[in-house]
């Protein structure tokens, strides 16, 4: 008689589960984490994902993904891009594929952030990126210290987040007008914006007060796997 040994299976087996692989604190930000689940690191901030590899699966299928793909669709020949906030890069990265022969200028205040995006996010391998170690604001209101001329961009892209806490850019306009002294016209400035249900007022309110400075304002929702969403404004010069 045959004995047949069926072995039992973990219902969990095949499941990759979540891996830390570097954690580190940053006076800025707080606690930062590079967490592998697969194919796929991600980098936490204040329990929010604030990057992906962006050879990931889903990278382009992702907040940062969408974001450079709807900006292909509004200005396909983009060649000079700022981003003010960098994370782990996924959209710098995404940006440079998308867009062949771009020129970046990236604004990131926390220079832990640019050491992690560069040993575990592949940050270096970015071409034609110069990365601006700043506060952003600094940067807005008096370009000429850092070599920028205005008009120096087709689009300034502004992603700044310390976890879920979106800046202050003021209510004077300042930081609006001079976002726009750095763009072309019939540029581009845009802003991505948690859309949680906890921010939807406020980020409301920002958006109206858009539609005051520029030449128009176009809202798009970008859906995500858990329950938030973000808010992407593609503002006209």
């Amino acid at each position: 008689m045959k004995i047949v040994i069926c072995k039992h299976m973990n219902i969990f087996d095949g499941i990759k589960m979540p891996k830390t692989i570097y954690e580190v604190d940053s006076e800025i930000n707080g606690k930062i984490s590079v967490v592998e689940i697969g194919s796929t690191r991600k980098l936490y901030v204040d329990g929010m994902t604030q990057s992906v590899n962006w050879d990931s699966p889903n990278a382009s299928k992702q907040v940062w993904g969408r974001l450079v793909e709807n900006l292909h669709d509004q200005q396909p020949d983009l060649v000079k891009v700022m981003v003010l906030g960098l994370g782990g890069g996924s959209m710098q990265h995404l940006m440079a594929k998308k867009f062949p022969g771009i020129h970046i200028t990236s604004v990131e205040i926390d220079k832990t952030m640019v050491e992690v995006a560069k040993k575990y996010f592949a940050l270096d391998d970015i071409k034609d990126h110069r990365i601006i170690v700043a506060d952003a604001l600094k940067v807005i209101a008096v370009p000429e210290e850092f070599g920028i001329p205005p008009q120096s961009f087709q689009a300034v892209v502004v992603d700044i987040y310390c976890g879920q806490k979106y800046p202050d850019l003021g209510t004077s306009g300042n930081f609006f007008a001079g976002v726009k002294n750095l763009v072309v016209p019939g540029g581009l400035v845009v802003f991505n914006r948690l859309y949680l249900e906890h921010h939807q007022e406020q980020v409301n309110l920002f958006i109206d007060s858009l539609e005051g400075v520029f030449s128009s304002v176009k809202s798009v929702i970008i859906a995500r796997r858990t329950n938030s969403d973000n808010v992407i404004v593609f503002c006209r010069v």
